[in-house]
């Protein structure tokens, strides 16, 4: 019985120090991989060239496809290709931490959206403004 409470004892000394080293990744950081708030802003210009090049009119006007016109943005923030391919294979492992890269997109995204809204807005009250 003694045998098996010894082999039982170490047994579990050998999971918790298993266990001890599995720590939870909270950022992604590194040489090879972009700064997550970096990746935001690269993420962020993506998705608006998306929004422009899902638009039948620029195909018609332009012979570009979304893939070609990344470059410029990688070059913009200073992101090489592997740096950008790197990062997004290891977020694709972490998806929680995916997630608050996301989350950050969208905030940045929105608060453009509600911007442009309100110089929408602003616009269409001057010339009734200028009427009076």
């Amino acid at each position: 019985m003694g045998k098996h409470l010894r082999f039982l004892g170490i047994l579990t000394f050998l999971s918790l120090l298993l266990l001890a080293g599995c720590k939870k990744t909270d950022e992604i950081t590194g040489k090879a991989f972009v700064e997550r708030d970096k990746l935001v802003d690269v993420l962020v210009d993506i998705h608006l060239l998306d929004g422009v090049t899902n638009d039948r009119k620029f195909h018609r006007k332009y012979d570009a496809d979304s893939v070609d016109l990344l470059s410029p943005i990688l070059e913009k923030h200073h992101v090489t290709q592997t740096m950008f391919d790197t990062t997004m294979a290891i977020y694709s492992k972490h998806p929680d931490l995916f997630d608050q890269v996301y989350a950050d997109v969208l905030i940045k995204l929105n608060v453009m959206l509600d911007k442009n809204d309100k110089e929408d807005e602003e616009d269409k009250e001057e010339p009734s403004r200028a009427a009076e």
